[in-house]
């Protein structure tokens, strides 16, 4: 068993979702990217376990646990955009 996380395999699916994580780091804008992640995910780990030849499961399971991590952050950011202006005005 190899322990390398980011192996290439020919999970296709894994690796979009993989991509929709990183996309999903940008501030505010990042938020569209997470759904495409969780569900890219969720069928790449679905693919993996079907064909266990083309690889990528860690990759996926990481990628929708990181997924909602994530979101936390974004909605924070979002949140904390119209919560600052409440602020100012007390």
């Amino acid at each position: 068993m190899n322990s390398d996380l980011f192996e290439q395999g020919n999970n296709g699916a894994a690796q979009t979702a993989w991509a929709c994580l990183v996309y999903s780091l940008v501030p505010y804008l990042g938020i569209l990217f997470v759904p495409f992640a969780l569900i890219f995910g969720a069928f790449g780990y679905a693919a993996g376990v079907r064909q266990p030849e083309i690889g990528d499961r860690r990759v996926a399971i990481f990628s929708v646990s990181m997924s909602f991590v994530v979101l936390g952050g974004q909605i924070f950011l979002w949140w904390l955009m119209f919560a600052v202006p409440e602020f100012n005005r007390r």
